[in-house]
């Protein structure tokens, strides 16, 4: 079934992608997407065909996204912070947050687009509370990334 993703954002025009359902409940899902480029995250290569699976809860303040090659070997995690996320019928929608953390295969954590975040703070596109929802989440992030790995896993594993 196709589900499509809806990504707002605060420094560009909002994105739609139509995604493969793998798996949902009432406030959560998981997607499928497989790319047709080749693109980079962290220095870390993408090629065309490579599988992205990504989680999205109700009300959590990040996305997580677990990034395959098209081999199938995990090149890493990708966390985007957000807010307002919504799991509907066929669509989820949130607002990025700018500030992702990408967890490479080897475990080694790297904070992304921190300069994203201070433009758009300095352009009035965020405020001193969202600031702060950015830190706590990084924070709880860095902190806990395994853990919040490891239960996606397990809510993989068990489909």
């Amino acid at each position: 079934m196709l589900f499509c993703e809806f990504k707002r954002h605060l420094d560009k025009p909002d994105e739609t992608y139509m995604c493969d359902l793998v798996a949902r409940d009432t406030d959560w899902v998981v997607l499928s997407y497989v790319s047709n480029r080749a693109w980079e995250v962290a220095g870390a290569l993408l090629p065309a065909g490579s599988q992205t699976l990504a989680f999205y809860h109700t009300g959590v303040a990040h996305v997580l996204w677990q990034m395959h090659a098209p081999s199938g070997n995990l090149k890493g995690h990708l966390f985007h912070i957000c807010r307002d996320v919504q799991v509907e019928e066929r669509r989820v929608s949130y607002l990025d947050l700018l500030l992702d953390i990408w967890i490479g295969s080897d475990g080694v954590v790297e904070i992304l687009d921190r300069e994203d975040v201070d433009m758009c703070y300095r352009e009035g596109k965020l405020c001193e509370a969202d600031l702060e929802a950015i830190a706590a989440e990084e924070k709880r992030i860095v902190t806990h990334w395994p853990v919040l790995v490891r239960e996606m896993d397990a809510l993989l594993s068990n489909l």
